[in-house]
């Protein structure tokens, strides 16, 4: 028998009805956008205030996407402080306004839930927009971070230092990848202090580079956040929880072995469902795709002292006149007192500035600033790069010149624009130790080695920052930074 065929007349009707409803509901949308919403009368493009399409124009697809920053910055230059970028959220570049919207505790912020949600960490710090399981959840780890427990830290990060030496060492002939090598102690130093056993990623730099390529891609391809969040890292962050929680974990507190983050949150006062494995494992994730940003900070800090022989030189002459020799073992104590290699730290940190996304808060209450009052419950961001790059501030701020912050005739108000890592309650929790980590591999190096910078590597190709998503990155055609170790300076 042959088939028997219904052919529906009504079907195209009910689809040309709700293509017409769906054009009727974007239209109205787009004109309360522009005419009715509470923001409405604010500076910017009216493109940018009917729909988010002109945002993820600049982030997806302008010359490689991560641009809609630097699209910001041409905005202010256009429009002035204030500026509307998308239809919830004003953008403002403003140094005092900067400490009132990302002020610490008391004030009360929350975050943009759209940045909340980008790894997929719900039940981390970082994944938490409101703003009092924030502080809970923030409260209950900080220990973790204390500079007590930092300096527990100092034993690992030294072995950790003498084995890439000895590697990058012995490994030299077939000039090692040392982008690898600083993302693996990076990982693992961290790994080790957070979970108390090690990944011993510069044993297995295949896993070291898969573990920074997947940061890297979820860090700087937004396209990339909800579709992968970072699997990988979760599962080895839920297989140390779970060994921990068995007790197959020691937890120890002393001055040389520092608690483990799991520890720290269980003897927290923080209420029981917040002690489980898979909750604090969202913590572990997001502080271990931070340590990223150390790796990147120092493979940048190399180019930008070998670039700059005599900062180096300089630099080296400190050194030479804390220790007696190249290979003697460095203290973070020592460390500690050196102001020029502390300046160093903070310039490459500066002109790096690994950190790039814009971090929208969003306050329950009216906010000011300068002639405008910002309603309450808008999403407000200010972009930290522009008081790092503030040429009111930075004389030749795009200059790599330490001696900035070492100018006792024009101080730099570290407190207001040294805010590389954050600011206030949402600021990364993390600053010393990575402070510390930054500083010591550093130091090491170059007291132990001598590096040659490849006449291949460009700095408007492989170094500046030409992408700022969740983290800086160098253009989409960048061919790395390439160093090789020349000499021994032991």
């Amino acid at each position: 028998m042959m088939p028997f065929h219904v052919y529906n007349n009504e079907l195209p009707s009910i689809w040309l009805l709700g293509a017409i409803t769906s054009c009727i509901a974007f239209a109205g949308l787009v004109f309360y956008r522009l005419y009715l919403h509470p923001l409405s009368n604010f500076p910017g493009p009216r493109l940018a205030a009917a729909t988010h399409w002109y945002e993820a124009y600049f982030e997806l697809v302008h010359n490689g996407g991560s641009l809609y920053a630097a699209k910001i910055r041409q905005l202010h230059a256009e429009y002035g402080p204030v500026v509307r970028i998308n239809p919830n959220e004003i953008s403002v570049n403003d140094a005092q306004f900067h400490d009132e919207l990302y002020a610490p505790h008391p004030a009360i912020r929350y975050k943009d839930p759209a940045l909340s949600a980008l790894l997929g960490t719900n039940n981390g710090s970082f994944g938490t927009s409101d703003h009092y399981l924030h502080r809970q959840r923030r409260v209950a780890y900080n220990p973790f971070f204390a500079s007590a427990n930092v300096a527990a830290a100092e034993q690992i990060i030294k072995h950790k230092v003498n084995h890439l030496c000895d590697l990058l060492w012995s490994r030299r002939a077939d000039s090692p990848n040392i982008r690898t090598y600083l993302a693996a102690i990076s990982f693992d130093s961290f790994f080790t202090m957070a979970f108390g056993r090690p990944l011993d990623l510069l044993d297995n730099l295949a896993l070291a580079e898969e573990f920074n390529s997947t940061v890297e891609l979820l860090a700087t391809s937004p396209p990339v956040y909800k579709l992968f969040p970072s699997l990988l890292i979760l599962q080895a962050a839920e297989r140390f929880g779970q060994d921990e929680r068995d007790g197959k974990v020691p937890v120890s507190r002393s001055k040389s072995v520092p608690e483990t983050l799991f520890s720290v949150i269980k003897r927290s006062k923080i209420a029981d469902e917040e002690k489980t494995s898979s909750r604090m494992s969202h913590e572990g994730v997001e502080m271990f795709m931070a340590t990223y940003t150390s790796g990147r900070t120092m493979l940048a800090g190399l180019y930008y002292l070998h670039a700059n022989p005599d900062v180096l030189d300089t630099l080296r002459k400190e050194l030479g006149q804390a220790y007696a020799g190249p290979t003697d073992e460095l203290s973070f104590k020592t460390l500690n007192t050196l102001p020029y290699l502390r300046a160093v730290v903070k310039e490459i940190l500066r002109v790096s500035f690994p950190v790039g996304s814009r971090i929208p808060m969003i306050c329950h209450d009216t906010m000011t600033c300068r002639d405008w009052d910002i309603p309450a419950h808008t999403s407000i961001s200010v972009n930290h790069r522009n008081l790092l790059f503030d040429p009111e501030v930075f004389e030749e701020p795009y200059a790599f010149r330490p001696e900035r912050w070492l100018d006792k005739s024009n101080p730099i108000d570290e407190k207001r624009y040294f805010v590389v890592f954050g600011k206030g309650a949402r600021g990364c929790p993390g600053k010393e130790y990575s402070m510390q980590l930054i500083q010591f591999t550093l130091a090491t190096l170059v007291q132990r080695f001598e590096f040659q910078l490849s006449d291949e590597t460009s700095f408007e190709r492989d170094v500046k920052v030409a992408r700022e998503s969740l983290v800086t990155a160098p253009s989409s055609n960048s061919q790395g930074i390439k160093l090789s170790i020349i000499a021994s300076r032991g």
